[in-house]
């Protein structure tokens, strides 16, 4: 089959995301188009071998990685291997909320890297504290953390924040954005951490994957007013 521009792109975008769902590709790549339209060329290109799909339970939705032909697409005139998937990771969800926040990042404009958690030990970090992902955007440096309430309030403070709070070794945030599941856990944890001039920004992630980050959807505190990334 042909490779379009936009096949290059999903192959590329797989090799860092690792796995991504058919909505989070369709909202990435597939703006003008429907979800069936989505699919359509999801399926040509793993009937090729270009990517893999897989789909746990017929009522879930279907997974994506890189397969064997785009393995060696990629690594045609390159000198980095591409390692291929052998099954989806076991914390799919927080996982799959990382990549909701990438493909939000790349979408805002202005992108200059974005590294999830599973990417940073590749370009040498040994900070206490690991982030769910950093990201440059618009020459503002973010850490990004996902929420899911697994553990309480003043564990997550103790264990993260108080890491947050001494800063990075030669790497300056200008802003750690907190994202939870659901709102009311996102304030508590706003009232938990309370005032921080603006350096701690808090949303959810059903805002980030409707509005995305132009919009303004992150909060200061409870009831304050909104406001965007960019």
């Amino acid at each position: 089959m042909r490779l379009t521009p936009r096949c290059m792109n999903i192959i590329r975008l797989l090799r860092t995301a690792r796995w991504l769902a058919t909505s989070q590709i369709h909202r990435r790549f597939f703006t003008d188009a429907t979800l069936d339209a989505a699919r359509k060329r999801l399926r040509k290109l793993a009937s090729a071998g270009y990517i893999t799909k897989v789909q746990r339970e017929r009522m879930t939705e279907a997974l994506f990685t890189i397969g064997p032909e785009g393995k060696r697409t990629l690594e045609r005139g390159s000198a980095q291997a591409v390692a291929l998937e052998r099954r989806p990771p076991n914390q799919l969800e927080h996982f799959g909320a990382v990549n909701d926040f990438r493909i939000a990042a790349e979408l805002a404009g202005g992108l200059s890297y974005f590294f999830a958690y599973w990417e940073l030990p590749g370009i040498g970090w040994d900070q206490t504290v690991i982030p769910d992902a950093i990201f440059a955007l618009r020459e503002r440096t973010f850490a990004l953390e996902f929420d899911r309430g697994l553990e309480g309030v003043r564990y997550f403070i103790t264990t993260k924040m108080t890491a947050y709070q001494r800063g990075f070794d030669r790497f300056p945030l200008s802003c750690i954005l907190i994202v939870a599941d659901r709102t009311p856990r996102m304030e508590s944890l706003a009232n938990a951490i309370g005032a921080t001039n603006g350096r701690v920004l808090f949303s959810t992630l059903d805002l980030v994957r409707k509005h995305g980050l132009t919009a303004p959807i992150f909060y200061a505190a409870p009831g304050s007013s909104g406001v965007a990334l960019v």
